[in-house]
């Protein structure tokens, strides 16, 4: 079902580099990822889809294209975050049904008690649903007592490799990324990249609304870290919707995948009526600037 791939390793302390698996082609909505341009990519056209992401302007996106023009639909605005890294409290949060966090809400070192003033401010937000992801700078997240990061995290509701339903919504959490090298010290949810797929993305039920995860897959607004099983699991079998994540904090932004494009990476497994993913990577940690929340508005 999947391609054959090799791994190489770069140097002692990164992830493995991935060699001779097929890049996913997308139409960039927003700025080109940091990597380097991959001629593959192609221009997006503009009337596919609605909105920027904004408060002002959300992304507007259906279930699925036969609800296109529909008036009778239900409808959850999400807001939507990454990377805040102690600073989300300097940035302005649009109201919305459901806050969504990707993780490193946090950095490592004082991970312990920044979760508490994160929970905190938190708490603050008049959504009525609000999920987290955790990220690798989570260290004080422990991934074997994940009823005690719940306990952390009691005004959010904590995913790790679970399932939600919101009012019909089906939405998956899971943090897990491929791990670095020994040195990195902001290493939490860090796994096999050799097992990761067998062990975690396998777990990922079909037929869900939004996946949520830490990491982005192979390729996708990603320039070093992005799981290449990852990238399998969800463009050949679990095909959501929406894809959020962070990590990258470069390639921060919003890319559209289509199968009409995508025909050798997904192999027997092509569907050319399939639906469109959309792939957000929300990281706000800009360096000395910081991002704005990701707005959608999800007709169903």
């Amino acid at each position: 079902m999947f391609k054959i791939r090799t791994y190489r390793w770069c140097c002692w302390c990164s992830v493995p580099r991935v060699k001779d698996h097929p890049r996913a082609v997308l139409h960039h909505l927003t700025n080109h990822p940091l990597y380097r341009p991959d001629p593959e990519n192609v221009p997006f056209n503009p009337s596919s889809i609605e909105g920027t992401g904004t408060d002002d302007n959300p992304y507007i996106v259906y279930r699925s294209r036969d609800l296109v023009g529909r008036t009778n639909l239900k409808h959850l605005r999400f807001v939507c975050v990454s990377d805040t890294h102690n600073q989300i409290d300097q940035i302005f949060i649009p109201y919305g049904d459901v806050f969504i966090h990707c993780g490193d809400a946090v950095y490592y070192n004082t991970s312990s008690q920044d979760i508490v003033r994160f929970n905190e401010f938190v708490g603050t937000l008049p959504h009525k649903w609000k999920l987290f992801v955790s990220g690798n700078h989570c260290v004080c997240l422990n991934p074997k007592q994940p009823d005690r990061s719940q306990k952390l995290l009691s005004n959010m509701i904590y995913l790790q490799d679970q399932l939600i339903d919101i009012e019909g919504v089906r939405i998956y959490g899971s943090p897990w990324r491929p791990k670095r090298g020994c040195f990195y010290r902001a290493e939490a949810f860090g796994y096999d990249p050799k097992n990761i797929g067998r062990d975690k993305w396998s777990n990922i039920p079909e037929n869900i609304d939004l996946l949520l995860t830490h990491g982005p897959p192979y390729s996708v607004r990603d320039y070093n870290s992005g799981c290449p099983q990852l990238l399998d699991e969800i463009v050949t079998r679990v095909r959501p919707r929406i894809h959020m994540f962070g990590h990258m904090h470069g390639s921060r932004g919003a890319s559209l995948y289509k199968s009409e494009d995508n025909q050798i990476l997904e192999g027997d497994q092509f569907h050319s009526d399939a639906n469109d993913i959309l792939f957000l990577n929300l990281a706000i940690h800009q360096g000395r600037r910081l991002g704005t929340a990701v707005v959608i508005d999800y007709y169903y």
